[in-house]
């Protein structure tokens, strides 16, 4: 009888001196917001979570100044020192998981401004900021864009400071995307003179970049880029295991490909199959108009079979963007992005822009599906509509990619997608994804140069120049092209277990999109519960 008082009274000590979950979150996402607003305010920035302070300060800009670091490492150990309190016996399975969601992000944001610092290696990474904070403040209004330009020479001032020895080829980088945002810049609507003032400090950051020193060497440690792999991307793998995923997600595809192909004809390789593929024909509206169709057939699939309700797809829209200018040395041919808010008001699929002669990939309807539904922005508004506070900010790549991978193969299974044809572009995407994975994991182990990774790419079938420009993408980001097959073969795994008990597809992306985006090991608890098999 005294041993069961002794513990409900260290019980409810516990419970007195735990914090609170939700209210400790609301202040890091708060307190990140304000130092770093346009970082939280895009889905661009992987290592951040994602969020608006409810009356944006448009004069301020992120601060990566050395001791705005040093502080914000201060408070990222009391805010780890207030959750290391939170002890497990106590808390609901819940916050167990909103506490190690927390406790991840503030790890990963940590040890990528510490050790990986984008913000003293890559001129890209300040540019992207300026594009994005200005094209916000655009949509916020005419006062917020004079603020916001107002402001613009100090914080490039700040870049410069930061930026003291870099690689040659982040430098080489920075000087291509400058070169696409000074028309844009000086196309702006707003008064001349802080117009004037602004292009002048993006001209002196150009010229502090072809005067600066640079260095040969580009990649992290080995050990940085596997703690990358393993924890900022959610791989939770050393990189010998993942090298052996994407080996085995690139023989499933290609051996698929080989033998479906061959079935239809002979003497072509899978390559020249995929490549000879008809072009869809374009509506009047363009290309533009060819994706808003297919996307309205998906929302209209995901809503009838119970993806998703009608409420959703009317009040979280889907719009269709050409990719701005100034992101194309930073952006794929493709690419989602959806604004931080409670309730989501929608999100945009940006494509490439194409001219007349330009042919749409066969395989567009999977892209689709891919971004919109019931890929990222199902992901996303779901996301973003969680009844928890502390979920909703947070999106990381593993989850994120590894999901929009999974639902184009969630189409099959729904009804949407069938025939040999479809599910050849399936697997060829899956190889491709693989493929670039593979690219990234070698050029950052250091088994293949760049010039080595493009050549790999080449031999399987990518358009030379195409190859030369993404392996070069992918270096401003160490470890994310693994996100896309680890990810998938990951809910692959969880859905085959599911439905061995459950054969109900949309019954298990339903709990899925319920939960946000939680660890793996999380939602197997949560799906599969004392499943161990």
């Amino acid at each position: 009888m005294t041993n069961k008082v002794e513990d409900n009274v260290t019980e409810n000590i516990c419970r007195e001196t735990s914090p609170d979950i939700a209210s400790l979150a609301d202040d890091i996402f708060e307190r990140l917001a304000l130092q770093f607003p346009v970082c939280l305010s895009s889905d661009e920035f992987h290592f951040f979570p994602q969020m608006r302070v409810a009356s944006p300060d448009w004069a301020r800009w992120d601060d990566f100044s050395p001791s705005a670091i040093r502080d914000l490492g201060r408070e990222i150990s009391e805010w780890n020192r207030k959750l290391h309190q939170a002890r497990s016996g106590v808390l609901s399975l819940e916050k167990q998981i909103d506490a190690a969601l927390l406790r991840r992000v503030l790890q990963t944001i940590e040890e990528q401004l510490t050790d990986v610092s984008p913000q003293h290696r890559q001129p890209t990474f300040y540019l992207t900021i300026l594009g994005i904070g200005l094209a916000e403040a655009i949509e916020a209004g005419q006062s917020a864009v004079n603020a916001r330009l107002g402001t613009l020479p100090g914080f490039l001032d700040h870049a410069r400071e930061n930026l003291s020895e870099i690689p040659g080829i982040f430098r080489d980088q920075g000087l291509e995307m400058i070169a696409g945002l000074l028309p844009w810049l000086q196309s702006l609507p707003a008064p001349a003179a802080l117009l004037t003032e602004a292009v002048a400090s993006l001209n002196q950051l150009h010229d502090h970049l072809e005067q600066l020193a640079v260095t040969d060497e580009f990649l992290p440690p080995l050990d940085l880029y596997e703690r990358i792999a393993a924890q900022h991307m959610g791989c939770c793998l050393p990189t010998a295991e993942i090298a052996q995923e994407l080996d085995r997600e690139i023989a499933e595809t290609g051996n698929f490909l080989q033998q479906s192909v061959a079935e239809i004809t002979t003497g072509i390789s899978w390559q020249e199959f995929v490549a000879n593929l008809p072009s869809p024909q374009l509506p009047p509206g363009g290309v533009k108009k060819l994706y808003l169709t297919i996307i309205q057939e998906l929302a209209d699939h995901c809503r009838e079979v119970g993806l998703t309700k009608s409420e959703f797809t009317a009040n979280c829209p889907v719009k269709v963007e050409n990719i701005p200018e100034y992101m194309l040395p930073v952006r794929s041919n493709a690419a989602y992005s959806m604004p931080p808010g409670h309730p989501p008001r929608g999100g945009t699929f940006f494509i490439m822009e194409f001219c007349k002669e330009e042919v749409v990939s066969s395989d567009y309807r999977l892209l689709s599906a891919h971004e919109t539904y019931p890929g990222h922005h199902l992901l996303d508004g779901h996301r973003w509509n969680l009844t928890s506070p502390v979920r909703r900010p947070m999106e990381f790549p593993i989850f994120y990619e590894g999901w929009a991978s999974f639902s184009e193969e969630l189409l099959f299974d729904t009804g949407f997608f069938s025939g040999p044809i479809e599910r050849i572009l399936l697997n060829k995407r899956r190889f491709w994804r693989a493929m670039r994975g593979r690219v990234d994991l070698d050029i950052h182990t250091r088994r293949r140069s760049l010039d080595e990774a493009a050549a790999f790419l080449v031999d399987q079938g990518m358009e030379r120049g195409m190859a030369a420009t993404i392996v070069r993408r992918y270096i401003q980001k160490p470890g994310y092209q693994l996100a896309y097959t680890i990810g998938r073969r990951r809910f692959r795994r969880i859905y085959e277990r599911f439905l061995e008990k459950n054969p109900n597809p949309v019954e298990f992306a339903g709990r899925v999109l319920a939960q946000g985006e939680i660890g793996f090991d999380h939602l197997e608890t949560i799906l599969l519960g004392g499943d161990d098999s």
